[in-house]
């Protein structure tokens, strides 16, 4: 992938809506249950590839349980999947793959979508194509019991961009839009009676985590100087907030002004994993310089006031998807999988490459 469209996908969750929009309705087949899956989940992505930098990575280290992790990662002709086993760190390839993005649990199957995609139970999951006309949009559910989709069109014209599924939950599909990034608001669809309704207006919808919290990214208008891409990423987010979908109630969690903030993921108690980047000494988004690498910090979020540092280092850059279960946080990487533990900080347990598309079990 070209530096540009790296950089540019990191920053903005782009090319997450390229591939749900793409994933074509399966004709599943069924296998017995499974156990359900350990989410919450981060969303899936690209992470910051440093170019002509020293890069600094962690050694591997062996776990002392025993589990399999399903993982994706790109390949030459699309998407091949795979399972990590541990401790040894050794990695298989499913034939039963089907170039999927999320192993779930529930069927033993893989999906043609990220896991926010899909929904709590494991039974269905969803993804928006165009229609012919402006503003109106077909999302398609697929039944992974049943064996097949249905297509539900909707028309909303609050949404003015491309809409693309944020978020599977009880109560609906929540949506949001984008184009080359996210863009405000996130919208609910009720796929029972086919309504959309707006039900957050906030800057950059990020994730959605345990209890209805809405993570979202915006700038803070006492910033002197934001982080500014000088592309059609636009400007960075300098501050986190937390929107509450069931009460409405919003707060503010970090600012840091002239820095770039952005949740990630969340750990399995909800907390936010918070990625830091701060501007290099070149204004290029396609250049090494861009981000200034040794500053780079993962922080998790412990209350509105206080954050503890994970990693700090251009490692940081290459860590995506994360995803909590009863181990940690685990990290996809173009350099291995890693996983975060309070009792042993960040670790790196295998050298295969690749994106967890689920917990271990």
């Amino acid at each position: 992938m070209q530096a540009m469209r790296r950089w540019v996908a990191a920053l903005s969750f782009a090319l997450i809506a390229c591939s749900q929009q793409a994933a074509p309705i399966a004709h599943v087949s069924v296998s017995s249950s499974a156990q359900a899956s350990p989410s919450p989940a981060g969303k899936p992505g690209y992470g910051l590839e440093p170019t002509g930098t020293p890069f600094i990575d962690l050694p591997v280290s062996p776990v002392a349980f025993s589990c399999r992790i399903p993982v994706y990662k790109s390949v030459a002709n699309g998407v091949e999947d795979y399972f990590v086993t541990f401790p040894s760190g050794t990695a298989t390839a499913d034939p039963n793959g089907v170039q999927g993005m999320y192993f779930d649990r529930a069927y033993s199957s893989w999906v043609p979508v990220g896991r926010g995609a899909v929904s709590p139970d494991g039974s269905h999951y969803a993804y928006i194509k165009a229609g012919q006309e402006s503003g109106v949009f077909d999302v398609y559910i697929v039944d992974l019991v049943k064996g097949y989709g249905r297509a539900i069109q909707i028309s909303s014209p609050g949404i003015k961009a491309q809409p693309d599924v944020f978020d599977y939950e009880p109560e609906g599909i929540y949506l949001v839009q984008a184009f080359e990034r996210i863009w405000p608001g996130v919208w609910l669809f009720d796929p029972s009676t086919g309504s959309v309704r707006k039900v957050a207006d906030v800057e950059r919808p990020e994730l959605i985590g345990a209890g209805g919290s809405l993570w979202f990214g915006q700038v803070n208008a006492a910033d002197p100087s934001p982080f500014t891409t000088r592309s059609s990423a636009g400007i960075l987010p300098d501050e986190v907030g937390r929107y509450d979908l069931r009460s409405g109630g919003r707060s503010s969690w970090l600012y840091r002004p002239g820095i770039s903030l952005e949740v990630i993921g969340v750990d399995v108690t909800g907390r936010p994993l918070i990625q830091v980047l701060v501007p290099g000494s070149n204004p290029n988004i396609a250049s090494a310089g861009f981000v200034d690498h040794s500053r780079s910090e993962l922080l998790l979020g412990l209350s509105p006031t206080s954050q503890r540092s994970i990693y700090k280092g251009a490692l940081v850059e290459t860590l995506r998807s994360p995803i909590a279960d009863s181990h940690g946080v685990w990290f996809g990487s173009d350099h291995g999988i890693y996983l975060y533990s309070e009792a042993a900080g960040l670790l790196k347990v295998s050298d295969q490459p690749g994106i967890p598309a689920n917990g271990c079990f």
